[in-house]
């Protein structure tokens, strides 16, 4: 079988690109859509599709693999190959008979390495709420009832509600109600922008009602209408043309549509969509908006601030996706020519401001780190020079959290967290706490680029051990906060474990490979179990947690492997097979890839005819990754130092990719990969 899908996916022939003729054929049913006169601005697209067969022009026609080309995902040695070390995986497993649980375990491993090696296309590129487009265009599709959004409109004039607060920071309320009004009493033809902006808002508004409402009927009617705005957003999201206007108009519905994506954890959807955003922001000069001149008009400052407000949403966006799928970001900070905060015009309470300046500069910092740390230019850096940079990102995201703590000092004191009694007080603390989830990850992901002081008997460093086990505690208090509805937390699991993205778990699993460590395996065990409680409403987490399971019950039997090796010869095999797949992955330790080698010859050639018949099979080559990368040991201290650098920076290399590989399955067809089989067999959650 994966042979057969390594052959497959070297066939693949590359796409011929779409014309600007057939981009504009296909967008001619939207006749609602009044022209421009500003420079259009290409979305990034390889397909303009048809809306009217249910084709999504950003990403492509998910019938038509065979011709589109591979997603580039960032160099990665794991991914580059050959057909000799796919056949390997085939057929190196060992020959023995294994209970049905240890055999599950390695098929899904097995399956994993397959996913990496195989070359990516795009990923599901359709929403399944998306109708065909009418053929009056946007004007024919249902909206909700004109007198509940008045009314709805009406409270947000008097109170902001958080979640609107947050996903809509760039648009004025006064903006918001001009778009709805335009669509809602249309007297002149309004731009699919217009459409999107306003469904994108009532999405939120309602879906923050309906966890608000006293009443389960009252709640079902709000979510009712909730569905019919997110059907129409995702509709009009399939009808988004090849180019956009460059005006602000443009800009605001790309960055709800790249937020929206997020939420339904579309990342390359939300990568391309905020991509356009950002160049219409540099196109539009908003990184280099003039400093208000002492006499200037407040229409300037409101203009000015708006406009920094809609850049630095951008620049949070393309950061953070940027580390996600290990890409250079778009945006550079030499280039930019504001301050690095929201405006004072912004309609959004002080302390909400402040919250969104500590996620500027959060996203500022995660930048550098994946330019001075993991990029490729980094891992070709002195270790000692990445070391260093490494060093003062730590103290940039303790410096941000000082802040955050200061924050919930100030909203306790003010009464805004949950234990006031306030009905948003919830809320108010899940942000708070969420913020100290990512900052921990944070922590994290930088210590993993230090390596651990010799003779400390692990790959990586206390620091970093102890920010991800941090990070797996706080996320599992976040889930606890009582009064939040099933939707913020699975906002909350969105934004914060999938987007971020989650670099503690897998440090947590590596470490239980590298030391057994028990007490970590049940932080993995619990972070799993907090997961399966939304998976219902939820298709990417389902997902995540499905591979998270997988990784919990491999550690579990992984360890067992490894305690029966002594006294069993078969045990040594099948730890060999884990071994194997786990450094394809990235994710075996230096030391224990070392103490294979010094092993492998010996106690297993040597003495089964099954190990024996497998080398053999190979011209007596050893398993790739595991055994033929070269790992000097920090303990053999007869390898030059030169050697020791240069691994630790490969298998750094490795890991990262390793990991981006394993959050990025949530954009996969996991429909034939299923843990749950196997995992009752074991007694796991």
């Amino acid at each position: 079988m994966l042979r057969e899908l390594v052959v497959i996916s070297q066939s693949r022939s590359p796409s011929s690109e779409s014309s600007l003729a057939g981009a504009g054929a296909n967008n001619n049913h939207n006749n609602n859509v009044s022209p421009s006169s500003e420079p259009p601005v290409a979305i990034i697209s390889d397909i303009v599709g048809d809306p009217d067969r249910g084709e999504i022009p950003l990403d492509g026609d998910g019938d038509n693999d065979d011709e589109m080309d591979s997603a580039f995902e960032g160099n990665s040695s794991m991914t580059a190959q050959t057909v000799f070390a796919s056949e390997f995986l085939e057929n190196a497993v060992t020959q023995t008979s294994l209970s049905p649980s240890m055999e599950s375990a390695l098929s899904s491993l097995r399956q994993i390495v397959c996913m990496q090696n195989r070359k990516r296309t795009n990923q599901d590129s359709r929403f399944p709420n998306a109708k065909p487009m009418p053929r009056g265009g946007t004007r024919e599709l249902p909206m909700p009832p004109s007198p509940v959004v008045v009314g709805i409109l009406r409270d947000i004039k008097n109170e902001l509600p958080e979640t609107f607060t947050l996903m809509c920071t760039f648009i004025a309320v006064d903006d918001f109600v001009d778009c709805c009004r335009r669509v809602y009493f249309a007297t002149e033809d309004y731009s699919l922008a217009t459409f999107i902006v306003v469904n994108a808002g009532l999405f939120y508004l309602f879906q923050e009602k309906a966890t608000r409402a006293d009443e389960a009927h009252q709640a079902e009617k709000l979510l009712e209408y909730r569905n019919l705005c997110r059907d129409n957003l995702e509709t009009a999201l399939m009808a988004l043309p090849l180019f956009m206007p460059a005006r602000k108009e443009s800009i605001e519905a790309l960055l709800l549509a790249a937020s929206y994506a997020v939420e339904a954890s579309r990342f390359t959807l939300a990568w391309q969509l905020n991509s356009s955003a950002v160049m219409i922001c540099q196109t539009l000069g908003y990184h280099r908006l003039p400093t208000t001149i002492s006499g200037a008009s407040a229409n300037d400052d409101v203009s000015n601030d708006t406009k920094s407000a809609l850049f630095w949403f951008a620049y949070m966006l393309d950061k953070g996706l940027s580390l996600r799928f290990g890409r250079s970001s778009m945006i550079q900070d030499y280039d930019i020519a504001i301050p690095k905060r929201m405006g004072r015009t912004i309609n959004v309470a002080d302390f909400w401001k402040e919250m969104l300046n500590l996620w500027i500069e959060h996203a500022e910092v995660m930048g550098k780190a994946y330019e001075q740390l993991y990029s490729i230019a980094a891992l070709s850096r002195p270790p000692e020079q990445r070391i260093e940079s490494a060093r003062q990102l730590v103290e940039a995201i303790k410096g941000i959290a000082r802040e955050n703590d200061e924050l919930i000092r100030h909203a306790r004191e003010t009464g805004k967290l949950a234990d006031s009694g306030k009905r948003d007080g919830f809320t108010v603390t899940l942000m708070l706490r969420s913020d100290e989830v990512t900052y921990w990850a944070s922590l994290c992901l930088i210590y993993r680029a230090i390596p651990a002081a010799p003779g400390f008997g692990s790959t990586f460093n206390p620091e970093c051990i102890e920010a991800a086990r941090r990070a797996v505690e706080v996320h599992l208090e976040c889930m606890q906060i009582p009064g939040l509805s099933h939707f913020t937390k699975v906002g909350y699991l969105h934004w914060t474990i999938l987007y971020a993205p989650f670099i503690p778990f897998i440090v947590l699993f590596c470490h239980v490979i590298e030391t057994s460590n028990m007490q970590d395996l049940d932080r993995m065990d619990h972070f799993v179990a907090s997961l399966s409680t939304v998976c219902s409403i939820s298709e990417a987490i389902d997902k995540f947690n499905r591979v998270c399971q997988v990784l919990c019950h491999v550690a579990r039997l992984y360890v067992e492997t490894k305690a029966q090796q002594q006294q069993d010869q078969d045990m040594m095999l099948v730890g060999h097979d884990f071994d194997m797949y786990l450094s394809q992955l990235g994710f075996m330790p230096q030391q224990l890839l070392h103490d294979q080698q010094q092993q492998q010859p010996h106690a297993t050639s040597c003495s089964n005819p099954a190990h024996q018949q497998r080398q053999h099979q190979h011209g007596g080559m050893a398993a790739p990754g595991a055994a033929t990368v070269v790992t000097p040991s920090v303990f053999n201290a007869d390898v030059p130092a030169g050697l020791i650098d240069a691994t630790q920076t490969a298998q750094l290399g490795n890991w990262f990719s390793g990991h981006r590989h394993i959050m990025n399955l949530v954009e996969e067809d996991l429909s034939g990969f299923e843990p749950r089989i196997w995992t009752t067999m074991t007694g796991g959650p």
